[in-house]
């Protein structure tokens, strides 16, 4: 059985493109990172974690069979609530553009209530030709069971920092979610000086690299020390 089917891929066909203007990112049951909302939820004292995370939702073409195949969202679920059906996910990145992203990793910072959060959902788009558009998808329903999911899992503890991965589409059989990361420190500190001056009042000197744990979306690795 390979990959894909184990996480219980559907597959949907869709007649044409559409036009959309803008991407953003949209989160359900937790709060962008400001420097303002953290100073008022208490900072580190707050009983509240930071998630630091990345996503491509630029196209990647020649995608296994695919023409072409863009990440469109990724969805979190802390374990323990007990969510089912259509309710909305805890975390959402999501891109509503249709319109070719920029091929880079776009930066997202959350304050989150402590615990594991569990892979819940992810929506790939994936093109054949420009007529022949369908996804790769997936919900709680098949990622989800005995609160676990197949796909792998985040922790984060109150007043901790953690950078859990990059998430782009990998292209090595069928389209797929991966998650990549920094190699080494000097590559990490790189990555969050980057973050810092993007989103102000973020205490990177307290980020600690722990990434989403996965045996099937990405590898193991920890820091060289």
């Amino acid at each position: 059985m390979n990959i894909t089917a184990r996480m219980g891929v559907v597959v949907m066909t869709v007649a044409a493109l559409g036009l959309g203007v803008a991407q953003e990112a949209r989160s359900n049951g937790v709060t962008p990172f400001t420097r303002k909302a953290y100073e008022a939820a208490g900072g580190a004292a707050s009983g509240k974690g930071v998630v630091l995370i990345s996503a491509n939702w630029a196209r990647r073409w020649k995608c296994g069979a695919f023409q072409n195949a863009q990440l469109q969202s990724l969805g979190f679920d802390r374990a323990g609530t007990g969510k089912s059906g259509s309710e909305p996910v805890d975390l959402l990145l999501e891109d509503d553009s249709l319109l070719p992203a920029s091929a880079r990793f776009v930066n997202f910072a959350f304050i989150v209530e402590p615990g594991e959060y569990l892979f819940s959902s992810y929506r790939i788009k994936a093109a054949k030709s420009l007529s022949e558009v369908g996804a790769f998808a997936s919900d709680r329903g098949t990622l989800i069971t005995d609160d676990v999911s197949k796909a792998g899992s985040f922790r984060v503890s109150a007043g901790e920092v953690v950078y859990v991965g990059h998430f782009a589409v990998d292209c090595a059989s069928a389209p797929m979610p991966w998650r990549f990361y920094p190699q080494d420190r000097a590559a990490f500190q790189s990555y969050l000086s980057g973050v810092a001056k993007e989103i102000g009042g973020l205490p990177v000197d307290r980020a600690t690299f722990r990434l989403f744990k996965t045996e099937i979306l990405g590898t193991d690795f920890e820091l060289p020390e």
